[in-house]
């Protein structure tokens, strides 16, 4: 008996049978631990590219509302991942900018990018040219509970600069000062020769860095244009259709033998019209526009050398053997007229062009002081304001000649809120102080819109925002946002950068 149950027990010990069972149970949950481990490490994987792409847009929407940073911070969270906003998603939860957004001024910006740092107009206040974006997010997991981990802690970051991608397709008026004062010698520190003639090595410097076609196409008249440029002067000069080199026309600017005549700034209809219907009918023998909008600055897009044959180019002095555009003198600086009539050629052209945008580049001492009393400022018929016995002898209302520099904030102001017909945005302004006195806007002492005011601050009220005034630091005058601009070449270098839209900078960027 005792060996039979020895011998019993041993076939148990012996027998394999459902062992197998066993091993594929284990395997089973191996496989399946496994498995959720990767479809976790799967969807945190997407959980957090949608945080990313996430944090990229919103620091992209923050930056195109710089300098606004009030305007930027409320971009941002619009376009954050914060539930019920643009970049919310189910696959994410506990979503938080924390402190961010995060405003930054970046000297490699703006030493390599000519992107100065611009004014805030909102809260919080400084100056800055970049935005930077945290978000902080849970990723709940399906199978990490069974290994204790029910969700993982992930974070994206996010730096836009507020300039420097693909450049939208602009309309440009550059208004060139030609009164006696831009015929002083500059200092040195921009270039050696008159101040007009080292604004032209701006204007110049601009004209490279814009698109005037498209990629693989030769820049003519009849091309499709893309970035279009118009030179204004002031004051007016005889208008002309042929260069016949005897000063008397304004395209005597385009390598003629004498520079125009200036001729006062005149006004018809004064006391019955308007801004709309006659006040800025200059008599057909007078012209702020030298040359139209054009195209064929450049031969093609990617040409690095100006066309000599261009007429924008040649009074912008880039022909070889061409002064170009030179300051005549004659007439006391006044603003208002030209920027109105510049402001209705951009909305002209704009309107020939769909989907481009408009942009005013005013460039000038602004001491405004043009005197009503010797006929630098007249009417051809009517009474002028600020001049005369009647009752609006002493209205700063346009034309007047008095408040000339509250008149041209006023200008201005019009023209950046003004649509043209198909309902595009108002006429983006800047504004550059070349040597802009501190003190005088002696005309607005005491009938003005803006009593008080100096040629410096005028310049920077005249442009649609504190970001797009730039200056030289000549006789004082300091733009707060672009301290590091001493040169007019970097300064429309900067301005040219602003046509661009926002981009993604690396993190980290200093």
């Amino acid at each position: 008996m005792k060996l039979h149950r020895v011998s019993h027990a041993r076939r148990l010990l012996k027998d394999e049978r459902g062992q197998t069972m066993t091993m594929v149970v284990v395997g089973m949950v191996a496989f399946i631990g496994v498995a959720g481990v990767a479809i976790d490490l799967g969807h945190a994987f997407y959980a957090r590219e949608q945080l990313q792409n996430s944090s990229n847009a919103a620091a992209l929407a923050g930056a195109a509302a710089l300098p606004n940073t009030t305007a930027a911070t409320t971009a941002v969270t619009a376009y954050s991942a914060l539930p019920g906003d643009h970049g919310a998603t189910s696959a994410l939860t506990n979503v938080s900018l924390g402190s961010t957004p995060t405003y930054q001024c970046l000297t490699t910006l703006t030493t390599n990018e000519g992107l100065g740092c611009a004014t805030a107009t909102g809260t919080p206040s400084g100056a800055y040219n970049a935005v930077k974006v945290t978000q902080t997010a849970k990723v709940p997991l399906w199978f990490g509970g069974m290994f204790g981990v029910p969700a993982f802690n992930i974070s994206a970051t996010a730096t836009a600069a507020m300039a420097g991608g693909p450049m939208v397709p602009y309309n440009v008026a550059v208004i060139l000062d030609t009164t006696s004062s831009m015929t002083a010698t500059d200092s040195g520190l921009q270039c050696s020769g008159t101040q007009e003639s080292c604004a032209l090595q701006g204007v110049q410097t601009m004209l490279g860095l814009m698109y005037p076609c498209a990629s693989g196409t030769t820049c003519t008249s009849s091309s499709t244009p893309v970035d279009s440029v118009s030179l204004f002067v002031f004051p007016a000069v005889t208008s002309g259709t042929t260069t016949t080199g005897n000063g008397t026309n304004a395209n005597d600017y385009t390598c003629g033998a004498s520079v125009p005549v200036p001729s006062p700034y005149t006004f018809q209809n004064v006391t019955t019209g308007t801004l709309a219907n006659g006040l800025l009918n200059l008599p057909s023998t007078l012209t702020y526009q030298i040359t139209p909008f054009s195209h064929d600055y450049r031969t093609t897009d990617a040409t690095t050398t100006l066309n000599p044959s261009s007429l924008t180019t040649i009074a912008a002095g880039g022909k070889s053997g061409c002064t170009g555009i030179q300051a005549k003198g004659g007439e006391g600086t006044y603003y208002a007229q030209v920027i109105y009539a510049a402001q209705a050629a951009l909305i002209a052209q704009q309107a020939a062009n769909p989907g481009t945008q408009n942009a005013m580049i005013i460039l000038g001492d602004g001491n405004m002081n043009a005197s009503g009393s010797s006929g630098e400022i007249k009417a051809t018929t009517g009474t002028l304001n600020g001049t005369g016995s009647g009752s609006n002898k002493n209205s700063y209302a346009y034309p007047s000649a008095v408040g000339q520099c509250g008149q041209a904030i006023l200008a201005t102001a019009a023209a950046a809120v003004t649509p043209n017909a198909n309902g595009a945005n108002g006429t983006r302004v800047y504004t550059v102080g070349y040597g802009a006195p501190t003190s005088g806007c002696t005309t607005d002492a005491t009938y003005s819109a803006y009593k008080g005011i100096s040629p410096c601050t005028t310049l920077q009220d005249m442009a649609s925002s504190p970001g797009y005034f730039y200056s030289d630091d000549g006789d004082g005058c300091k733009s707060p946002n672009q301290l590091n601009f001493t040169n007019l070449k970097q300064i429309f270098t900067a301005i040219t950068r602003t046509f661009s839209t926002p981009r993604l900078v690396p993190n980290g960027t200093t």
